[in-house]
């Protein structure tokens, strides 16, 4: 099981391969096409209409994320791509921020197990949006420090029902955790604390949505764990 330093160390310290990059491009290209694409559904039009400062980082990555979950050919991760659009100062940065956004989101889903989702609660929503946590730390360069508490900031804030998919509350939930993402960046950047062990704490994500029994979670810590980013070595 993932901790919070290894998410932390791995947004600061590693550059993703070529590989990851072009894949990191293209679903960039992907989440404005479909942002595009599902601006004028009917959940994103009543978020518009509702939106404080629509032009500001937060509703963007909110509208823009809610508008590209509404629609079928969207990112594998949508908060992430979301999150990383809004806050990056250039594609290229956007690129990278995706990256390790969707390796962190695939490596938390993993770690929550299946039952976290056959429990009702929407990945996409809660593993996403610690995804977009790192995305929007890795765009914004933020430090050791800024970094584990936006984590922790987000985690308290992971919700998301799959029940709600086929609702107007379904994308909507999605582009709020690319927007709770965005928040949290700039709130930590500017001091805000969260949980010293938000993840794997014993009052943590892990503890509250996963789906390990204790036996389980000892298990784990006996094995030798994965490294995020082990699967871009399939890459090349």
């Amino acid at each position: 099981m993932i901790t919070t330093i290894e998410v932390v160390d791995f947004v600061r310290e590693t550059t993703p391969p070529p590989a990851a990059l072009d894949r990191a491009v293209a679903e960039l290209g992907r989440f404005r096409q479909a942002a595009r694409r599902g601006s004028d559904t009917a959940p994103v039009r009543t978020l518009k209409q509702v939106a404080v400062r629509p032009s500001s980082l937060l509703w963007t990555a909110w509208i823009d994320g809610a508008a590209a979950a509404a629609v079928r050919d969207r990112p594998a991760w949508v908060a992430v791509c979301a999150a990383a659009n809004a806050l990056a100062s250039d594609d290229g940065a956007a690129a990278e921020a995706i990256a390790i956004g969707e390796v962190v989101a695939d490596r938390i889903r993993a770690d929550l197990g299946d039952a976290h989702s056959e429990s009702g609660w929407s990945v996409q929503a809660t593993a996403g949006g610690i995804g977009a946590a790192a995305a929007a730390g890795r765009a914004l360069d933020l430090k050791v420090g800024h970094l584990h508490h936006l984590i922790g900031i987000c985690a308290t804030q992971a919700a998301g029902l799959a029940a709600a998919a086929d609702t107007d509350t379904g994308p909507v939930q999605i582009g709020k955790a690319a927007a709770n993402a965005v928040e949290a960046a700039l709130l930590s950047r500017n001091g805000f604390t969260s949980a010293a062990l938000p993840l794997e704490g014993r009052r943590g994500l892990f503890a509250l949505m996963s789906s390990l029994s204790g036996a389980e979670v000892q298990a784990e810590e006996k094995a030798q764990p994965a490294r995020l980013g082990e699967a871009w070595l399939a890459m090349g």
